[in-house]
């Protein structure tokens, strides 16, 4: 029997990365949310009790991208403006540590859900962040 072999590469790390917006770099600290999932319905089928048929039904519920950033002086992040529909993508590169871009994620049909800003503690010497939510329909992956 054959054995399956998988390149052999080195893991891409997560702390290099950069978020494009319309061509505009905005630079956020962090990023999360990005997923892929289908919901599935099972089905038994009459006199067979040992096995089960799992058969995809749609494409889950609404995918929403988080990201972080601090807060800078001057005028409000276009990402403030909650409810408003994002025309054109964004795209998140992923990159080594040289600055190689070696993974792309370009999300499409966005629209801005949330927008927070960060816990003030007076007790911490933290930096005060923006954080921003929002919905998008569909992601593809380059490499």
């Amino acid at each position: 029997m054959g054995q399956l072999s998988l390149p052999i590469a080195d893991p891409i790390p997560g702390y290099r990365f950069i978020v494009f917006f319309n061509n505009i770099i905005m630079g956020f600290q962090k990023v999360s949310g990005i997923s892929r999932e289908v919901e599935t319905e099972i089905y038994h089928e009459g006199g067979m009790n040992t096995s089960v048929h799992i058969f995809p039904k749609y494409c889950g519920g609404e995918r929403t991208l988080r990201m972080e950033k601090g807060v800078c002086r001057g005028p409000g992040h276009p990402f403030c403006l909650t409810g408003a529909r994002m025309e054109g993508p964004l795209n998140l590169i992923v990159m080594d540590n040289l600055g190689t871009p070696l993974k792309s994620y370009l999300f499409t049909g966005l629209v801005l859900k949330a927008w927070e800003v960060g816990e003030l503690s007076a007790e911490q010497n933290s930096i005060l962040t923006d954080r921003f939510e929002v919905s998008y329909e569909n992601f593809t992956v380059a490499t």
